[in-house]
């Protein structure tokens, strides 16, 4: 096969993975079933991507490729809570909700003992809480408060992405994330 074409169909197999296990889910869709769903075989899938662990943490990698660059990090209050808001409308309706649903699943399956999902969650966890903690130094608040603010943001915002993707009303989530981004990561330090 040629390395365009091969490129080609490998870009065009990760976006239809990814719009199938964000409905389908991660751990309940085997890799015979995305097969069959994308068109293809499970030995084509297992020839580009090595396994279904592989191929889901190529899609997430994918994903965070192709969504908006990250803007900078914010010198103002007002500044960062504009730009949390806009990643939680981001990540829950917006452009990344459909790789935040599949990383989500990765998450959860990552407690796993033995999980071929434990490093890369772990990685991206210490990331993500690193950047949040920059974030947070930025607008002025201290290194230790930030850190913890840093960690306790990110491990609420697992907990309010769950219950708005299962919520019956996720206008309530919206104003319950509000309300802990106001009272809680940018209360006064």
């Amino acid at each position: 096969m040629a390395g365009r074409k091969d490129s080609t169909k490998r870009e065009t197999m990760l976006n239809q993975a990814c719009e199938i296990l964000s409905r389908s889910g991660v751990v309940d869709t085997s890799l015979r079933s995305l097969a069959a769903q994308m068109g293809t075989s499970a030995r084509m899938l297992i020839y580009y991507f090595g396994s279904k662990e592989k191929l889901i943490l190529e899609v997430i990698d994918h994903e965070q490729r192709r969504a908006a660059p990250d803007p900078g990090v914010s010198s103002s209050v007002a500044d960062l809570r504009a730009y949390i808001l806009a990643d939680w409308h981001s990540i829950t309706r917006g452009e990344k909700h459909v790789s935040v649903r599949i990383l989500e699943q990765v998450f959860g399956a990552a407690c796993a003992q033995d999980s071929p999902y434990a490093d890369y969650t772990a990685q991206t966890l210490n990331r993500l809480i690193g950047n949040f903690e920059n974030r947070l130094v930025a607008i002025g608040m201290p290194g230790d408060i930030a850190a913890t603010r840093a960690v306790v943001g990110l491990t609420a915002l697992q907990g309010y992405l769950m219950r708005y993707f299962t919520a019956a009303d996720p206008a309530a989530v919206d104003r319950d994330f509000l309300r802990f981004v106001d009272d809680v990561i940018l209360a006064p330090f």
